[in-house]
């Protein structure tokens, strides 16, 4: 019996089979690695590791459910595969076959979602381009002697934007920002 069959009933329960049965995220999941870039970075839970990494988000750590449907609740349909530097986390709403990713501040009460990429297979995407940006950039020491040229965060921001239909790329900015 897995943790949410303990935790949930059955309206409430987050269909995990949904995201493990995605060929988009099972391909994403398999290549996904960390990435850290100056003071910034984003932590890949391993597939075995996301049902227990719910807690916090969906469920308390002694079973409460965390889900409603109120604005500022967690939804059942988000599930969490990351968390970047700042511990906020990084989801997928199930309820769309691309699985569209999200982020949230943590501990502020409510949780309004922010698109950081309008799907799984942008996240990635996403990660790839960081992964090249983050070479010789991964701690604060290291950007700090080779930091981010204007040209190379104007080609990033650029290229995210138009992968993702011209969303917003606050986040992004921001994650790169190591000022």
């Amino acid at each position: 019996m897995n943790i949410f069959s303990k935790l949930f009933n059955s309206n409430e329960k987050p269909n995990l089979n949904v995201l493990f049965e995605n060929e988009n995220f099972k391909k994403f999941i398999s290549k996904a690695e960390d990435v850290s870039i100056g003071y910034s970075e984003i932590n890949i839970f391993k597939l075995e590791n996301i049902e227990k990494e719910q807690i916090g988000y969906s469920v308390t750590e002694n079973g409460k459910s965390l889900v409603g449907n109120s604005n500022g609740d967690w939804k059942k349909n988000w599930i969490v595969i990351a968390t970047d530097n700042m511990d906020d986390p990084i989801f997928v709403d199930i309820k769309n076959p691309n699985l569209p990713v999200f982020i949230s501040e943590h501990d502020n009460g409510q949780w309004e979602e922010n698109y950081i990429a309008i799907s799984i297979e942008k996240f990635s995407s996403i990660l790839n381009d960081l992964k090249i940006l983050s070479i010789n950039r991964q701690n604060p020491v290291k950007i700090e002697k080779n930091p981010i040229s204007e040209t190379e965060l104007e080609l990033f921001l650029n290229k995210t934007k138009n992968d993702n239909n011209w969303m917003d790329i606050e986040y992004w900015k921001l994650f790169l920002d190591n000022d």
